[in-house]
């Protein structure tokens, strides 16, 4: 699997129905784009947001399938949407990723990710 020519197939599809104009990188794990050995190999993120760069990673590490890899794109691009500051806010008054209203809309938008898979049937 060649996680950059799903991320070529169904990134800018994705981008455009959730207006998101956020470069993709794909690191290995989040400790290797941060250059930092981990303190312990817990960290299972299949991607992240970063607001202040408008970038989403892919970490490859965790992202073993195109449907990992696509429910994670459309899940940061509906981040790429959402305040920050927002969604800080929640985690301050207790909530936590199954309760946070901005995580459960990115994890609701996650299952159109059918509607992308049929763009990657022709890769190899």
């Amino acid at each position: 699997m060649n996680i950059n020519n799903i991320i070529n197939k169904v990134y800018p599809l994705i981008a455009k129905d959730y207006s998101c104009n956020s470069k993709v990188e794909v690191y290995k794990s989040i400790f290797t784009r941060l250059d930092v050995i981990p303190a312990m190999n817990e960290d299972n993120s299949c991607a992240e947001y970063d607001w202040n760069e408008n970038k989403i990673y892919i970490y490859s590490e965790n992202s073993n399938t195109e449907e990992d890899i696509i429910r994670a794109l459309i899940h940061e691009c509906v981040h790429s949407n959402q305040s920050k500051e927002i969604l800080d806010e929640y985690y301050k008054c207790g909530l936590d990723y199954s309760t946070n209203p901005c995580e459960i809309e990115a994890e609701y938008e996650e299952e159109n990710w059918k509607k992308y898979k049929q763009n990657t049937i022709s890769i190899g």
